[in-house]
């Protein structure tokens, strides 16, 4: 997992307060990067100066940023709303990148068809894409289209669908054809528990992103069920081990003198084995994805004397391992100490 985005909203809190406290408790608790949506447009330049001070500096965050948006630009179908244009204009004039999203849902805000919503997102984007431009030539943007589809016996939506993997699979293509990194959604599960249903939903969605080419997969290891109404915390830690096996997928096979080791295969054969070879000991831990411990592949007895426990079981052990052993903050205490003085209006306490 390579970035963190919230996975639920405060809501215990005063909705005015729900950005500038999401965005310091991210970056308070996180090193990887964070990428935001924002609630009140009226608040995104307190986020940015947020997170300013963390970066030391806004010339810091400009130039190597630990922050990003997303917003929902179009609202399907071929429309433009207000806040989050406003979003859009405060991200490209300070230089903060920014995912541009459409959200279209097939058979409801979108076509039936799936080339129909692709048709469509890449429409929705491209205008917003187009007006970031305007605003701010050059601004580093996202193309950000994330399209699903409505279970047409419900009409809920369906996020775990193979037919919205597709749809953002092909969103990298939409993307590389005007030559734009892209962000897309693969990752999320309609199940309400994390079973078997969310591993499968989830890893399959992954993996068609992945082997796509997409450049960032949104939801991918945020373990959100329940048409993104529930967050597990142990499909948080199943989807990293998914997320794990899908990018040594596409890391494919090196092929090199080394890796092939024509020397040690001559050495080895006929009728020896390769176990205590040189190339065995160099390439072990590196050759292999040997995963987040996850996975289990003793022996049915070892496994029967350690509990007979399920993935579910063993995610949560490890859920609560991590949760135990954490306890620090990425802020230096005197930028802490100065955030809280600033804005300790909105802080919850």
């Amino acid at each position: 997992i390579d970035l963190f985005i919230r996975p639920c909203t405060p809501m215990e809190l005063p909705e005015s307060a729900y950005d500038v406290n999401i965005c310091y408790a991210a970056l308070k608790g996180t090193r990887k990067h964070v990428m935001l949506g924002i609630f009140d447009h009226q608040r995104i330049a307190e986020v940015i100066d947020i997170a300013a001070m963390v970066a030391g500096g806004m010339e810091k965050l400009q130039e190597k940023p630990i922050l990003s948006f997303y917003t929902s630009f179009g609202l399907s179908p071929l429309q433009q709303s207000h806040k989050p244009t406003r979003i859009l204009y405060e991200a490209v004039t300070n230089r903060i990148p920014i995912s541009v999203s459409s959200v279209p849902m097939a058979g409801m805000t979108g076509p039936i068809t799936m080339a129909g919503t692709l048709t469509l997102t890449h429409a929705e984007v491209m205008s917003g894409l187009v007006m970031a431009q305007l605003i701010q030539p050059g601004a580093p943007v996202l193309y950000g289209g994330l399209p699903s589809i409505a279970d047409m016996q419900t009409a809920n939506f369906a996020g775990g669908a193979m037919e919205a993997g597709i749809m953002n699979a092909a969103i990298h293509q939409l993307a590389k054809h005007i030559r734009i990194p892209n962000a897309s959604s693969c990752g999320l599960s309609d199940s309400k528990l994390p079973d078997s249903q969310a591993s499968w939903e989830s890893g399959m969605l992954v993996l068609a992103a992945a082997m796509a080419g997409t450049n960032i997969i949104r939801h991918a290891g945020g373990g959100l069920l329940d048409q993104a109404m529930t967050v597990s915390m142990e499909q948080i830690v199943m989807n990293n081990e998914i997320i794990g096996r899908a990018r040594r997928l596409i890391r494919g096979i090196d092929v090199d003198e080394a890796h092939i080791g024509l020397e040690t295969i001559k050495k080895v054969c006929p009728g020896g084995r390769f176990l205590d070879t040189d190339q065995t000991f160099e390439f072990m831990r590196s050759e292999y994805y040997l995963g987040n411990g996850m996975t289990n592949r003793d022996s049915r007895d070892k496994w029967i004397e350690a509990g007979s426990k399920d993935a579910t079981e063993r995610a949560r052990e490890m859920v609560e391992k991590v949760l135990s052993e954490t306890d620090e903050t990425t802020i230096p205490d005197e930028v802490d100490r100065a955030i809280r003085q600033k804005y300790l209006v909105h802080m919850k306490s």
